[in-house]
């Protein structure tokens, strides 16, 4: 396990990778640890996954994962089953640590802000690279919304402690019911660098009449009781309204609580932030939900909404819903969970503020305007996912052992695949497996995980459909002198392979040209549309 020369380690991180690791913010190296799952070798793959995250049961359980949005697979049929295939590395892979060479010890002190995901792998990275690190938490327990605001059916407590303990045994110091309310104090204390990850807990509100009613409580609150095990009464009839994760969770919980739930949103499915199966997985439990419907206030537990209709596009990019004329209807409940947004509060640490209350950093780094303090996570993006939190925190990490004297660069054992052929990868039209759940029954009678983890023959099956991107390239060419731009193959192609040129050809048209072969992952659609094409397989030299 040498040492390897932080240029080229840079280098390294700089090469083309396959779309499903780009697409990764934590640069996760999935094709790699594939391979692994197809060859039933669980605890290499989990060691793989280790290298960029300290949690891989938590996101094979929650993760969002943008990874299969990219993965070159749905150019065949759909794509691979990663975050599961995740999780059964994380159930399979044993309790066996990444190798890592530990630095030796810098005698600096950093002080951490928060447990969530970004700030236990902040503290995880900055141990690892040699320094004394000490995570304060104001609640009772570690882990922030990995414990507090997912419920047990998707992400169970054993998990998150677990993987917790595994980060304090690793060496770091964790302090809880402990609250900060000033990171400059910590410096003045004897702390060599602090980092604010205290998240995003402040609810939103929408402004309407009505909201203050002792009815009416937030998402996040809601799913704080819940996932302390409280005894709640919220009735019969429940309204959530909202259209992200935290309302369809607090729909799902309330379901599971006995109530009759509706939820509103006010644009369409199509534009819910929620994770599409969790939205699927709330309509199977019988939540009800209303799309293009808005409260416009609220009184005598009666919640009075108008009907949205879609507009132009707004400033991000979605359409902005506009309120119809004469469209009043309202709905009757015991309790009213408002899930609208949450945001950051700078100011719960005393640290300058962003005008959406969010902590100000330089630029699009971690470094704040206070010298040898640092801010990551939602605490300055706002909320976001697990898999980005934990990106943010890594490099938060690596950014404050550059402040402390270091490079940022953790020592990790790198494996390549050896030359050879590449696995083939199951023929097209081979479509993931359906995941399994518990019985419906159960999931409305308990907080017990709704999906079932695939079995190791499932899994090497679900392994061997993917098509090793990282290990293939593809020479593409087109034919220049005889395309018409009819513009069909970057309609079909989406990788990205193909652009417009900028030069007419002699039948005066702008032709197709391979503007990014590098991206081509040989499923030969392009081909089977036109004849103008080139295709031919080029190993890589190793894999990935």
């Amino acid at each position: 396990m040498g040492k390897e020369n932080p240029v080229e380690e840079r280098l390294h991180l700089e090469k083309p990778k396959a779309p499903c690791r780009e697409a990764c913010p934590a640069g996760i190296d999935v094709p790699r640890y594939i391979r692994h799952l197809r060859e039933g070798r669980f605890a290499e793959a989990l060691r793989v996954i280790r290298e960029r995250i300290p949690f891989p049961s938590v996101c094979g359980h929650a993760c969002v994962h943008p990874c299969e949005q990219k993965c070159a697979r749905v150019q065949l049929d759909e794509a691979v089953a990663i975050r599961m295939l995740k999780k059964v590395a994380a159930e399979r892979g044993g309790d066996k640590p990444v190798r890592v060479s530990p630095a030796p010890p810098t005698g600096k002190r950093v002080a951490v802000v928060g447990s969530g995901p970004c700030g236990m792998t902040a503290a995880y990275t900055l141990n690892a690279l040699g320094h004394r690190v000490t995570v304060y938490e104001s609640l009772a327990k570690p882990g922030g919304m990995l414990t507090y605001g997912i419920p047990g059916y998707r992400l169970p407590d054993k998990v998150v402690e677990k993987e917790i303990a595994r980060i304090v045994a690793s060496g770091v110091e964790l302090v809880l019911r402990r609250r900060i309310v000033s990171a400059e104090a910590l410096k003045k204390k004897g702390f060599d660098a602090v980092l604010a990850a205290t998240g995003a807990w402040k609810p939103l509100k929408m402004g309407i009449p009505g909201e203050a009613s002792r009815r009416v409580i937030d998402g996040i609150a809601f799913l704080k009781e819940v996932n302390e095990g409280k005894a709640l009464t919220i009735g019969t009839r429940v309204v959530v309204v909202g259209g992200g994760n935290t309302a369809i969770d607090s729909s799902r919980a309330a379901r599971r609580l006995g109530a009759e739930v509706i939820l509103l949103y006010r644009r369409t499915r199509a534009e819910m932030p929620a994770a599409a199966e969790e939205v699927a997985e709330a309509a199977e439990e019988g939540v009800r939900i209303v799309f293009l419907t808005t409260p416009v206030r609220i009184a005598r537990g009666k919640v009075t909404c108008v009907a949205m209709k879609l507009g132009e596009p707004g400033p991000d990019g979605r359409p902005v819903p506009v309120p119809q004329p004469g469209s009043e209807h309202a709905f009757a409940f015991d309790i009213l969970i408002m899930a609208v947004g949450q945001a950051a509060e700078a100011s719960a640490v005393g640290l300058p503020a962003q005008r959406n209350g969010a902590v100000r950093v330089k630029g699009s780094g971690s470094s704040t305007t206070k010298k040898g303090i640092f801010a990551a996570g939602d605490a300055v993006m706002g909320p976001s996912s697990i898999i980005e939190a934990i990106a943010q925190g890594r490099l938060a990490a690596e950014a404050i052992d550059r402040f402390l004297g270091g490079d940022g660069l953790l020592r990790e054992e790198k494996k390549r695949q050896p030359a050879g052929e590449p696995p083939e990868a199951a023929p097209r039209g081979t479509m993931r497996p359906v995941t399994a759940s518990i019985s419906l029954p159960k999931r409305l009678t308990s907080f017990a995980p709704v999906e079932r983890t695939l079995g190791p023959a499932a899994a090497a099956a679900e392994a061997s459909r993917c098509l090793s991107c990282d290990w293939v390239d593809y020479e593409v060419t087109v034919n220049e002198l005889l395309c018409k731009d009819c513009g069909y193959c970057r309609e079909i192609c989406t990788m990205g392979v193909f652009a417009q040129s900028g030069r007419f050809n002699p039948a005066g048209y702008l032709p197709a040209v391979a503007a990014h072969a590098e991206r081509c992952v040989g499923c030969l659609r392009c081909l089977y549309i036109c004849p103008d094409f080139s295709i031919a397989i080029r190993q890589k030299a190793s894999g990935s």
